[in-house]
């Protein structure tokens, strides 16, 4: 049995998931391994995780429709907020504010890359990188 190197630990992961982060890291202009780059990513969410349940512990992700995510705030006894997409700026329906704390946690969800701003056409991207 080959010895255990406590200094590196391997990963196994599905052909599909490895080719979109491969992709995702090709798109980036960061000029570092796709290791590496892995590694930051998956820190940063860690870290982003421990900020929202130390700041935002009352806020829980509820859905999302095509250019709005749903939030429950348990500090207004567990009410609905809807955050829209709207001018290219995300606008809280409850607070009537661009700059609340509904706002700040809806930007650190996943989901708002799926948002759509019906005011705005739909554009993509692409920037070529070194293999």
């Amino acid at each position: 049995m080959p010895k255990s190197n406590a200094r590196q630990i391997n990963l196994t992961m599905a052909k599909k998931t490895h080719d979109i982060i491969r992709k995702a890291w090709e798109n980036t202009t960061e000029d570092i391994k796709l290791s590496s780059w892995v590694l930051d990513i998956i820190l940063q969410a860690i870290e982003k995780d421990k900020w929202l349940k130390n700041y935002a512990s009352h806020l829980s992700f509820v859905g999302i429709d095509k250019n709005g995510i749903l939030l429950r705030d348990r500090h207004l006894k567990d009410s609905i907020v809807e955050i829209k997409l709207l001018d290219n700026r995300l606008w809280c329906q409850i607070c009537r504010e661009k700059n609340c704390m509904h706002v700040y946690y809806t930007m650190a969800r996943p989901e708002l890359a799926s948002l759509q701003d019906p005011e705005q056409p739909h554009k993509t991207t692409r920037r070529s990188r070194r293999t």
